[in-house]
């Protein structure tokens, strides 16, 4: 029982400094800063950017590429 005790807890508290951890990331890394950028850049009207084309001679994962 007590030892139940002591897993729960301590795994409430790696928990913790697991959040603060990605958190304080976060908040260095610049994730909070400008989070209505994503729903502005979402609604441009632009043309998306084209696929990289395949090297010539390459097959595809399917086996039905050509060469």
């Amino acid at each position: 029982m007590v030892l139940g005790v002591w897993l729960i807890a301590s795994w409430m508290l790696f928990m913790i400094v697991v959040g603060i951890a990605f958190f304080v990331w976060g908040w260095r890394s610049g994730q909070f800063r400008d989070v209505e950028a994503s729903k502005r850049t979402m609604l441009e009207d632009r043309e998306p950017e084209p696929w990289p084309r395949r090297a010539a001679g390459r097959r595809t994962a399917g086996g039905g590429g050509t060469t």
